[in-house]
């Protein structure tokens, strides 16, 4: 790779003529050779889809070859004679995703440039991308943003993180879970788990902490009423960004010294001398405390009754149940994103919103994700907006008592694509069921749902600069 690089730069230019997606507009692989004129700087982003058998490499290649045809179709709208790609930076995310907002992108900057005159020759300055978008005198890619394995998610912002090991797997009605017992304080559980990975502040003195996606924690007054590994309170949207906390995703547990994960149910019903219900739920009470075991089918063959094994299990108060919630829009939080999309150079006061989140995710060593709504997630790095997730719905719809669509400014959920292409105007891309608008301070990418009646807006993110 760095032979040929080296023969790009230093032969004749004549040997090598501008790369041409069309007739009216070219990627630039060398400099005009006088004082071009610049009528437009773009950021144009492209998702990494994956298919079946494809490499991360092939996916890369795909995307940046599409955002290389989308700058040069940019530049054909505007009238420019070609573009020169000036920045590029890839965004990898290493954990399994099931949101549909894609973490995974290549993001270019590019000049759209006027050459001197018709037909006229280039420079022997070469600019700084190839026609693969790969950078020249480059054996590396430096300009790759690779995200961490551990996306830490705390309400508490700490600048260090603990996750010391767990000494115990058993869970019982004396030692609780994982070696802490039932009436613990959030004080108690920092001190035996380390730092969170996730903390919600649902109303009514509760508070709903997990590690991982695997391990969720209930208190009520400080006090823990509820453990279980079984989420019922966020969306797959949400829940797939967090990270996950290898000491308990293994599932590795023992309830009641007898009980491992998948064990038969029928063999539980046996062991205690109980019944599951029609849910498959088997429950073991003792002292005022209620140990729940919930079976799911481990297979299924047609025309065979499938077999049902212990995957979720609680410990909690007897009386313990979970609460509906009542999230409510966050109006300041639309207010200031809704100001920061519509007002050249308006900002967002990161300060004062930190102090309204539901709760907040540690995506990396030095971001948080501020959840302010149902539907706003913001990015946030010191006081600095990095991105702003409109999801469709960050927590469990079925324990929802309301759900408001979020509205910013005009760009509302639920509209129509064809009523958001027509208020976006002339300045966006479509790609299937997602749009994409772009300006010198942020990129937004519309994503739309299928219905009967056409694609409508359900969610967005919009990427800062």
């Amino acid at each position: 790779m760095l032979k040929s690089t080296i023969v790009l730069l230093n032969v004749s230019f004549l040997l090598f003529p501008k790369m041409a997606f069309s007739n009216e507009a070219e990627l630039f692989q060398f400099y005009p050779d006088c004082d071009y004129d610049v009528i437009d700087t773009v950021n144009v982003s492209g998702r990494l889809r994956f298919s079946t058998g494809s490499t991360l490499e092939e996916s890369l290649d795909k995307a940046r070859l599409s955002v290389i045809e989308d700058i040069l179709q940019l530049a054909r709208e505007k009238g420019a004679d070609g573009a020169i790609l000036t920045e590029k930076s890839t965004y990898l995310d290493n954990k399994t995703t099931e949101t549909r907002i894609s973490r995974n992108r290549v993001i270019f900057k590019a000049e759209l440039v006027n050459n001197c005159y018709v037909g006229a020759p280039l420079s022997e300055n070469a600019t700084p991308f190839d026609e693969k978008g790969f950078k020249k005198r480059a054996i590396n890619f430096s300009s790759n943003i690779m995200a961490g394995a551990q996306h830490v998610i705390t309400y508490d912002i700490d600048t260090q993180r603990s996750a010391p090991a767990v000494a115990s797997q058993s869970i019982n009605f004396t030692q609780g879970a994982f070696g802490l017992p039932l009436s613990s304080t959030y004080q108690q559980m920092l001190q035996h788990f380390g730092t969170p990975t996730g903390t919600f502040i649902l109303g009514n003195k509760r508070k709903v902490v997990s590690y991982g996606r695997d391990f969720w924690l209930t208190f009520q007054d400080q006090k823990l009423i509820s453990v279980t590994n079984k989420n019922v309170w966020l969306s797959n949207e949400l829940l797939s960004m967090m990270a996950f906390d290898r000491r308990f995703e293994l599932q590795n547990w023992q309830v009641l010294d007898s009980i491992k994960f998948n064990m038969p149910m029928t063999d539980i019903e046996l062991l205690f001398k109980t019944k599951q219900d029609t849910q498959h739920v088997v429950r073991i009470k003792q002292d005022g405390l209620l140990i729940t075991l919930h079976g799911a089918a481990s297979r299924v063959v047609l025309n065979e009754l499938p077999e049902y094994g212990a995957t979720f299990y609680s410990l909690s108060n007897a009386t313990f149940t979970v609460k509906k919630l009542n999230i409510l829009t966050n109006q300041s939080a639309t207010d200031e994103l809704s100001k920061f999309i519509e007002v050249q150079g308006g900002k967002m006061d990161i300060e004062a919103l930190k102090s309204q989140a539901l709760g907040s995710v540690r995506s990396d060593n030095d971001s948080t994700m501020l959840i302010m709504d149902n539907h706003i997630v913001l990015d946030v790095k010191g006081q600095a907006l990095n991105k702003v997730y409109l999801l469709d719905s960050a927590f469990s719809k079925t324990l929802l008592n309301t759900d408001f669509p979020w509205q910013i400014g005009k760009l509302k959920q639920g509209s129509s694509i064809e009523y958001i292409k027509g208020y976006l105007g002339d300045d966006i891309f479509g790609f299937g069921d997602m749009l994409e608008v772009s300006n010198e301070r942020y990129i937004q990418e519309l994503y739309f749902s299928d219905y009967d009646t056409g694609l409508v807006l359900d969610s967005s993110e919009i990427t800062v600069f």
